[in-house]
């Protein structure tokens, strides 16, 4: 499934950039994540806890920081499992100055396999819409207690 939107943020473009890029600090904005491990400046690890029709469902999950473009373009794969469900997903966002802060414009591509497809059909999009803007919204939080 693809899904995009678009976001604008009152934060600065290189400031938002900077989290997004930085698996440390991105890793910080994922909503509802625990036991981060941060393995190099590309890759880390986290459990995600998304809620499905089952309750709390803990997916571990892999990230890598695949390409970037200083200032204006990340993107960002991730594959994971939860017992037999398998989920891959990447995620492009591009950033563009804006009057009062950035505009991100994004597009992930998710797949899912076994009962999490089932549970997840009808409200993948949505979950996805709202897992992004909550990371940009966090992420420009970040940025903004950065500096100071």
């Amino acid at each position: 499934m693809i899904v995009s939107g678009e976001m604008s943020v009152a934060v600065g473009r290189e400031e938002l950039w900077a989290v997004l890029s930085d698996p440390q600090r991105l890793a910080q904005a994922l909503p509802g994540v625990s036991d981060v491990t941060i393995e190099d400046e590309q890759h880390f690890s986290a459990v995600a806890h998304p809620f499905t029709a089952l309750g709390e469902t803990p997916v571990a999950l892999e990230f890598e920081i695949v390409e970037v473009r200083a200032g204006e373009f990340v993107a960002i794969a991730a594959t994971g499992s939860a017992g037999e469900n398998l989920l891959t997903l990447s995620v492009a966002l591009e950033l563009a100055s804006a009057a009062d802060g950035t505009n991100a414009s994004w597009r992930a591509e998710v797949g899912l396999r076994g009962v999490l497809a089932s549970l997840l059909q009808r409200g993948l999009a949505e979950l996805l819409r709202e897992q992004v803007d909550a990371v940009l919204c966090a992420a420009s939080a970040i940025s903004a207690a950065d500096r100071g």
